[in-house]
């Protein structure tokens, strides 16, 4: 019995030693006279440390740049379009009083929409030979008229930006007009998938409802991108036109000035017939 028990007294101390010398070649001794081991060492430890922090940061950053590329009509599954179909199918016959909640509960968040549509209402109660397209009813058609010919044109994703950018780009009038601000878009996008993804014919299954938020993510995203994008072009064309206004009217060309004011007023008076160009 004393054998075996002297051979394991050995193999305990090999591995103590083991272990001590694997410990003494990883961390340096305290009582090392190289200056330059222990920061070597730190150096190098910081090193590893640093390549992970860095991979995490470019990690997180890819799974951003990911979430920033769900927002497209290509990254819909046709499993996904399917339950998009399906469900505004069910969906459709609601959709205006739908629509109608929407455009209220954006006119509580936003007094320049409700000072648009009260506009609208006014000038379409004292006109009655054409219809006015500003005002909510007519808005509210228009909405359901959009949904009934993107989801049928969902195979055709530039066919499908291009009608949502159009749209935006139609309203950008109202960035001179009314003081509309891209941010409209967004409380618009907020409360309608509020409102649709919440809908219990939405909630039946999870895929329809992940495939809206999908959807109206891009919508909203290509809707204040056009109306962006055209808001600063009018914005550049006006500067340009009262530069121009000055000069005149600095080099004693009254008449020209004042033929510019009066077309200026003339355009105004057509924008405000037409408060909200839906196309």
């Amino acid at each position: 019995m004393q054998i075996p028990m002297q051979a394991t007294s050995a193999s305990i101390r090999r591995a103590k030693f083991d272990r001590a010398f694997t410990v003494q070649d990883d961390v340096p001794s305290c009582s090392r006279k190289a200056g330059n081991v222990w920061p070597n060492w730190l150096e190098s430890k910081l090193g590893q440390n640093g390549s992970i922090r860095k991979s995490a940061r470019f990690a997180t950053r890819s799974r951003s740049q990911r979430r920033g590329t769900l927002s497209s009509i290509a990254s819909l599954s046709f499993s996904q379009k399917q339950a998009l179909t399906a469900s505004w199918r069910l969906l459709r016959p609601q959709a205006p009083g739908l629509f109608r909640k929407v455009f209220l509960e954006l006119e509580i968040v936003s007094s320049k929409v409700k000072q648009i549509f009260y506009k609208a209402l006014c000038v379409d109660a004292f006109n009655k030979d054409e219809e006015n397209i500003a005002t909510m009813d007519v808005h509210i058609r228009l909405m359901v008229k959009f949904f009934d010919d993107l989801l049928a044109t969902l195979d055709d994703e530039a066919e499908c930006t291009n009608r949502m950018k159009r749209i935006g780009t139609s309203h950008a009038v109202l960035a001179r007009t009314c003081g509309f601000t891209s941010d409209i878009w967004e409380r618009l996008g907020e409360i309608t998938m509020e409102r649709i993804c919440a809908h219990e014919l939405v909630q039946k299954t999870r895929e329809a409802a992940r495939a809206w938020r999908v959807l109206l993510a891009c919508i909203i995203d290509e809707l204040r991108g056009g109306f962006d994008g055209e808001a600063r072009y009018y914005k550049k064309t006006s500067s340009a036109e009262h530069l121009d206004e000055v000069e005149n009217a600095n080099n004693g060309d009254d008449d020209t000035a004042s033929n510019g004011i009066h077309e200026k007023m003339r355009q105004l008076r057509l924008e405000y017939d037409s408060t909200v160009p839906y196309e």
